[in-house]
């Protein structure tokens, strides 16, 4: 029972590392920094449209 117990608090304290890596059918979110000097997070695939440089934040 001990053992059980400890696999479910173990996937349960993994959860929130998984979940960190927002992403959407466009791409990971990125921090894409614009020919403007803006900088936006946004999908890969926008930033790549709008011709900008992206760091995977």
């Amino acid at each position: 029972m001990k053992k059980i117990l400890g696999l479910c608090a173990g996937a349960l304290l993994m959860m929130p590392f998984t979940l960190q890596a927002e992403s959407s059918p466009t791409g990971p979110f990125v921090e894409c920094h614009l020919q403007n000097g803006n900088v936006e997070f946004m999908p890969a695939m926008f930033c790549e449209i709008k011709k900008g440089k992206y760091v995977f934040s």
